[in-house]
């Protein structure tokens, strides 16, 4: 049987003149109890004793497993949780040439459903984004993955777990370049991901990518100055005759 293990965690201290999120339940995430997780599969090849794993299980118990050996040590979190659409999402098979979308009571393999009350998914993250922040190293980065359902919410819950001072940035992720030429009005075509660290120390690597000459010919132009740009087409194909 797994040792047991207990850990605690200290609340940062409410600062005046900072808003602070509040639902109804919410509950103080303070500790949380060590949880034998089930590890599914290695990749890779072994480096300096470490090689990349797979767990299956709830993220929150396999954090609180993952307490015991690497609290304080991890240099990287990117999270792309539910974003409380309020859609169920079904798997599709294939069934003798058919395509057909299955059930819950068809199967036994639990589908994913995103539909919450508001005070559960706030509370949900709330804790895991704690679990988060305990596993990071000083010089650690988290990323969270999130769109127009809750990206307002999150971004305070994250400001009082790691506090406004380590926010760093709001990466914009642009999916489409325009809604549907039949679209009544500005459609979502981003989602967001926040960037927070767990103090000022944190690494950061620059990611520059040099395009080579052919590719720079074949895509971009030079203006009067010499430098480079492209056109993009803010047309996109829909229903019915077509619009700009």
């Amino acid at each position: 049987m797994d040792e047991q293990h207990s850990f605690e965690f200290s609340e940062r201290p409410t600062i005046k003149g900072f808003p602070e999120l509040r639902w109804t339940g919410k509950r103080p995430y303070r500790s949380t109890q060590y949880f034998p997780a089930q590890l599914r599969e290695r990749h890779g090849d072994d480096r300096n004793g470490w090689i990349n794993k797979i767990y299956w299980g709830d993220n929150l118990q396999v954090m609180s497993h993952l307490m015991k050996e690497y609290r304080g040590k991890v240099d990287l979190v990117y999270i792309d949780p539910p974003f409380d659409s309020k859609a169920d999402y079904k798997k599709k098979i294939s069934l003798r040439g058919q395509t057909v979308t299955n059930d819950s009571s068809a199967f036994e393999e639990k589908q994913y459903g995103d539909i919450w009350t508001n005070d559960e998914y706030l509370q949900f993250m709330y804790e895991r984004l704690i679990l988060i922040r305990e596993l990071l190293s000083d010089t650690g980065s988290a990323y969270l993955h999130c769109d127009w359902h809750k990206s307002h919410h999150l971004r305070l819950i994250m400001d009082e777990i790691f506090g406004v001072d380590c926010y760093r940035n709001e990466i914009v992720w642009q999916k489409i370049r325009t809604t549907k030429a039949q679209a009544l009005g500005f459609g979502p075509v981003h989602d967001s991901i926040f960037f927070y660290t767990k103090t000022g120390q944190a690494i950061f690597h620059n990611a520059y990518k040099t395009f080579d000459e052919k590719y720079l010919k074949s895509h971009y132009k030079p203006d009067a100055k010499g430098r480079l740009f492209r056109g993009v087409s803010m047309i996109q194909s829909g229903q019915g005759p077509s619009r700009r």
